[in-house]
């Protein structure tokens, strides 16, 4: 509880976290971030909500292929990978998640979803925080050196300007 000065009522301060967007870039470090966002989940008896985004590179999208193949045959191969690749990526995170969550013996978290999306990582991470009505963002933060500064990764420093949501950033 808090009073804002010059007030005799009382503010209250309570923070829930209901649903959690968990952001991975299947980095190495990846676990160790999950495990912050479990902890964080485990203590407010909150739904994780796991995201990756592909970010499919132009050299894939305008390549030279595109002059000899047919453009229908080129999209029905890339889609074909696509799909192949997330289901991978979503298989994996959902064995990754349940051990983990066993593991550190989060009672109170659980995996509500996992989504494997395609789009810009900022952009998409935000969107989806949207999308669930996310109370919180958990991703990890790749640390840049700059003259006297530490820089964020362009991801993370991307979703902490433009979301309207808290965002814990763990250093990766």
């Amino acid at each position: 509880e808090a009073r804002l000065p010059g007030s005799t009522g009382v503010l209250n301060m309570a923070f829930k976290i209901n649903r959690l967007l968990y952001a991975t870039d299947l980095g190495p470090r990846g676990p160790d971030v999950f495990r912050c966002a479990a902890s964080i989940a485990d203590q407010y008896g909150a739904d994780i909500h796991i995201v990756h985004v592909i970010e499919e590179p132009s050299i894939i999208r305008n390549n030279i292929a595109e002059r000899y193949i047919s453009s229908s045959v080129l999209g029905g191969y890339r889609e074909s990978t696509l799909d192949q690749a997330i289901s991978e990526i979503k298989r994996r995170l959902e064995q990754f998640s349940r051990s983990t969550l066993e593991s550190e013996e989060a009672v109170n978290a659980r995996v509500a979803e996992i989504r494997v999306l395609t789009g810009r990582p900022g952009r998409t991470i935000l969107a989806e925080a949207d999308h669930i009505d996310a109370d919180c963002i958990v991703l990890g933060s790749r640390r840049y050196a700059g003259v006297n500064d530490m820089i964020i990764g362009s991801v993370a420093r991307k979703v902490t300007l433009k979301s309207r949501r808290p965002v814990f950033l763990f250093p990766v």
